[in-house]
């Protein structure tokens, strides 16, 4: 049997042939290859009454030069160099290898906590393009999936596939409709190469080739290989100049703030002082005694607007001690529900002058092993949070023992946080209102977080605006007597539990 009925025969006894080469001669004496597919054809009964055969021409692609490698190179870094916004230019970039290298072409990224994602993708054949996007987006890559193309993030080696068979469509398809969109796109070879920068696999850049037949070359895959690289560079590169941008945003916009909230109390205190200079002049000339209370007066508000300097300074001193590892702790045997009461005795004063009433419901001593100043400084600064944003408002305290674990809760009833600002609010320098309504450094909850975890505790925030904030605060009690625990275990749903 000549080479070239081999597919229809093969064919025509049940198999399907998905790729196979006929070399045929025209009339004009040359030569010319064709790629075959051929597939049986079967009747009511089952069995194959006749083949389909499809063919097209093989056009081979020329194989790539040391001279076209470093002109594509060049273009690349030419191109990559123009713009420090990497996503403009990721496209462009593309059209290098599209249709030079290959019929498509895609470029796929790997970020924390978005997962994989297409940056960008081009096909020769618009309407193949389209099913490519649609493809893309409804079935993104799944880097865990064996055998899969995006496979390249977790092994970061290079991954061939020399056609996208039914047998590997099969395989790889999640359900019924991605079978249909990868068919629909058609048989692909691919040369898949992993996106590496700095010892870390950003993504992948895959190049496709409809031509089964013209296997990818070593050459061909030492550009790609050193075209990814120079790709991700550029994307480390693109993407520490916009954190160095935002760090120097964030700073000079901290240092606004810094230098407000510090002038802030220095003013009233200037102005006591000056004005208490003036009067003891005045008196000292007419002979007469400075009177107590004008003394006393005078030396309650500095000492209110030096602690307030004081505790500003703290919260400075404490970001640098986090930011150099340096925060200790000193632990020790305490009871939170205690600290509360006393936090809440301190601010008594203050919420009274607001026409705030303060809460606290804490039924039973709740012992753990923390540090006393920290743990102090903690449930201030949730305090002082909801004392500021809830005004005017019942604010509710509460603490309770959960087997092992420490639970204190803040509650106010004031403006609320948005959705989108509950996951920031914890960050350094981060505020979910403007610093012209309400002061402070946005350092608080920053502290609060870093202090809780040092204690291997949690702490987030439910809220709703308009409806007040509620914060959580979780802490492991450390090793504690089991008699502890028993003894001071959370009442059950049914006891109450009276404000302190």
């Amino acid at each position: 049997m000549p080479p070239h009925e081999a597919p229809l025969a093969r064919a025509l006894a049940g198999e399907q042939v998905d790729a196979a080469v006929w070399t045929v001669q025209r009339p004009d004496g040359t030569r010319v290859r064709l790629q075959v597919r051929a597939e049986p054809v079967r009747g009511g009964d089952g069995q194959v009454a006749a083949a389909v055969l499809r063919t097209h021409a093989v056009d081979p692609r020329p194989t790539l030069s040391v001279l076209d490698t470093s002109r594509l190179l060049a273009e690349a870094g030419a191109l990559l160099g123009t713009s420090v916004d990497a996503e403009t230019q990721l496209e462009p970039l593309l059209q290098l290898l599209v249709p030079a290298l290959g019929d498509g072409a895609l470029l796929v990224l790997m970020s924390p906590g978005k997962g994989v994602s297409v940056a960008a993708s081009l096909h020769v054949d618009a309407g193949r393009h389209v099913l490519l996007r649609e493809l893309l987006e409804r079935y993104p890559p799944d880097p865990t999936l064996p055998g899969g193309l995006s496979h390249v993030f977790v092994t970061g080696a290079v991954t061939r596939l020399c056609v996208m068979s039914d047998e590997h469509v099969a395989t790889i398809a999640r359900d019924v409709e991605h079978a249909r969109l990868m068919r629909e796109v058609g048989p692909h070879g691919c040369l898949s190469v992993p996106l590496g920068a700095r010892g870390n696999v950003l993504g992948a850049l895959m190049l496709l080739r409809s031509n089964v037949l013209h296997a990818f070359d070593a050459e061909e895959e030492r550009f790609l290989a050193e075209l990814a690289h120079r790709t991700a560079l550029y994307l480390e590169n693109a993407r520490l100049l916009r954190e160095a941008r935002e760090a120097v945003r964030q700073r000079d916009e901290f240092l606004g703030i810094a230098s407000h909230e510090l002038k802030t109390p220095l003013t009233p205190l200037s102005l006591k002082v000056q004005l208490l200079q003036k009067q003891v002049t005045v008196l000292a000339r007419e002979g007469k005694p400075v009177p107590t209370e004008r003394v006393s007066e005078t030396l309650e508000v500095v000492q209110r607007q030096v602690r307030r300097l004081s505790r500003l300074v703290d919260n400075l001193l404490d970001v640098s001690r986090i930011s150099a590892g340096r925060l200790r702790l000193e632990v020790e045997e305490l009871d939170l529900a205690s600290v509360a009461a006393e936090i809440l005795y301190r601010f008594a004063p203050a919420a009274q002058q607001q026409g705030t009433e303060l809460e606290l419901h804490a039924p039973v001593p709740v012992v753990g092993r923390w540090d006393r100043l920290r743990l102090e400084q903690v449930v201030t600064n949730l305090l002082s949070n909801a004392l500021k944003y809830g005004a005017g408002r019942p604010v509710a305290v509460a603490v309770e023992a959960r087997g092992t674990t420490a639970r204190l809760t803040v509650t106010d009833h004031g403006i609320g946080i948005a959705p989108e600002d509950l996951a920031r609010i914890f960050e350094r320098f981060e505020r979910a209102v403007s610093d012209r309504h309400y002061g402070g450094l946005g350092l608080g909850l920053y502290i609060t977080r870093q202090i809780v975890e040092a204690f291997g505790g949690t702490v987030n925030a439910t809220s709703e605006p308009g409806q007040g904030s509620t914060f959580i605060l979780e802490l492991p009690r450390g090793d504690i007597p089991e008699e502890w625990l028993t003894a001071h275990a959370a009442p059950g749903p049914s006891s109450e539990s009276e404000p302190a």
